[in-house]
Parts: structure tokens; C-alpha cells; sequence
């Protein structure tokens, strides 16, 4: 394969070719080098197992596009949108939420991201603070504007939904690679899309979940689709991810994400929308004090 373009030295890309969910996957590696100014690829089969495989998969699909929830990605410093949360309970009444987002990327610390609800009138002002760790757990502080409180979620309390929606405060956590285990499943297909899927197994013993089978489109690395099972190994919920857009010809976002609770037979619904890059948010902007001032 031969590509002709700057010289530039291409990075190395998993291909799978045939797996098997039990015993070691057989995979392509390309390796790319520069010759005479153009760059050739030469693939070879390597033996890796499930586990591998599996953290190859979302390893891929973490440099590329970062998280999933309309946040995060390699390559800027900050973001800022919006969305509009529409969750319908199992009598089919319906309640929406209109929230803004501001995001600040790659950080010493971690990363860091504040929700503040625009709408409904008697959330407005009513805002969450999320620091993110690689290999600690997050921290979640929510402001009451009516009590003029701040008050930090505690770790054991992280499978409580997120303002009456059907995502948790789990659910809206880093989603750091050093956070789960990892296990190739299979090749399948997603809505006519062929999906590597993998077990995200979570290493934090309070989590809600035993795993997180995950659907990765096999061409775009773009989550396609996560199972949530409970502590019980039962199906719990099933997030899908639609609608994908390209952002400043660099960042891909989905405009539409859908969670479902096959228990409770509640829906939520995240519609995104004003999506900036690199405004210009620092540190400033995500402290306890900022937290207390979100207008």
C-alpha cells in the first residue's frame, strides 16, 4: 500500500482480519516508514489476545476522539457547547433540561467540565463541576443557586442519576483507559455498520456496572453503541450514538445520544448543539469559586 503526500511518518494502525472471543485473536499491524519520500505500508500477522485486542480497540478510539459525550478529544485546548436532555418516563410523560458546557482539555490534573441548566426556570443557575483523574476517582460538586450550596458528590453515590435523566453520575465520569479492563468479544454489525465489540470491565468495585459492552465502528473507531450490565450480569441500559458530524474539519461529535433503561422503561435523549472550539477557558473558569458565580 503506498500513499503519496508529504513526508510524514504514518502511525501504526490495527486492522483485525479473523478474532475469537476465547482464545488469542489474529490481527494485521501496519508498519509505515518513508522512502523516497513517499510512504509505504507493509502489514504482518501478530498473535494478541482478547484482552489485547479488546484495549487496542478503545485505545484507538481514545486518541482519536476522546470521550463520548460530546466532550474531550486529542488535538485542542477547550470547548464549549450546548445541549437539550429530553427524558420520557414510562408513561410516556416528558420533561427537558437545556444545559450549556464548557470543557478544558488535558490539563496536569486531568480534565475538567461544567454543566450549568439553562431551562427548565427553577433549574436555572443549577450547575455541576466535574475534575477528572486518570487513575483516581473524579470528583463531582454541584451548586444550588437557591440555597447558595456547594456540595461535593460522594464516590459511593456515583450510580445516583443526573437530574431526573437516565444517565448517572457514573455514566458522565472520565473515561479513562486505566479505569477498566478490557476483552474482545467479536466483529458484528450496528444499523448495517460492521463494530469491533468489547467488554469494558470497570476495576472500581463501587461502580453500578459489571460491564460496558462496547460497539466500535471497525473503520471509524466511533462508539456506536454501549450495553450497560448491572452487578447481576442483567442488561441495564443502552446507550446509541447518531447523527456524527465533523467539526472545524477536525472533530468529530455526536449530534444525537440516547440512553434507555430496559428496567425502569425510561428514555433520555442528549441533542447537541453549539459546538466552539479553543474560546479561551482556563483554569479560572473551572474552580469552586467559578462554580458559585455560573451565570
Amino acid at each position: 500500500m503506498r500513499f503519496i503526500g508529504p513526508m510524514i511518518i504514518a502511525t501504526c494502525m490495527l486492522q483485525t482480519l479473523s478474532v475469537s472471543a476465547s482464545t488469542d485473536a489474529q490481527s494485521m499491524q501496519r508498519q509505515c516508514s518513508v522512502v523516497n519520500g513517499v510512504i509505504e505500508c507493509k502489514g504482518r500477522l501478530v498473535e494478541q489476545s482478547a484482552e489485547q485486542l479488546g484495549l487496542s480497540v478503545v485505545s484507538q478510539t481514545e486518541q482519536q476522539h476522546g470521550p463520548l459525550l460530546g466532550y474531550g478529544s486529542p488535538g485542542y485546548r477547550d470547548s464549549q457547547s450546548r445541549f437539550t436532555a429530553i427524558t420520557v418516563d414510562s408513561d410516556g410523560r416528558q420533561s427537558r433540561r437545556e444545559v450549556r458546557l464548557k470543557y478544558l482539555e488535558n490539563t496536569p490534573n486531568g480534565n475538567k467540565r461544567l454543566l450549568i441548566f439553562d431551562k427548565p426556570l427553577d433549574l436555572k443557575r443549577h450547575a455541576m463541576l466535574t475534575l477528572s483523574y486518570p487513575q483516581a476517582d473524579d470528583e463531582h460538586w454541584v451548586y444550588d443557586p437557591v440555597n447558595q450550596q456547594v456540595k461535593r458528590i460522594l464516590s459511593n453515590n456515583t450510580s445516583t442519576p443526573f437530574s431526573g435523566s437516565e444517565f448517572n453520575f457514573e455514566d458522565l465520569s472520565s473515561q479513562d483507559l486505566a479505569k477498566y479492563d478490557y476483552r474482545f468479544e467479536r466483529v458484528d454489525e450496528f444499523e448495517g455498520v460492521l463494530c469491533s465489540v468489547v467488554n469494558r470491565f470497570p476495576k472500581d468495585k463501587r461502580s453500578g456496572y459489571e460491564r460496558l459492552e462496547t460497539w466500535v465502528d471497525s473503520q471509524t473507531y466511533l462508539i456506536r453503541k454501549i450495553d450497560y450490565y448491572d452487578r447481576k450480569g442483567n442488561l441495564f441500559k443502552t446507550l446509541t450514538a447518531a447523527d456524527y458530524q465533523l467539526y472545524d474539519d477536525t472533530y468529530w461529535r455526536a449530534n444525537r445520544v440516547s440512553i434507555r433503561n430496559h428496567q425502569s422503561g425510561k428514555s433520555t435523549q442528549l441533542l447537541w448543539s453549539d459546538y466552539q472550539f479553543n474560546t479561551g477557558l482556563s483554569d479560572k473558569d473551572f474552580t469552586l469559586t467559578s462554580l458559585r458565580n455560573v451565570n
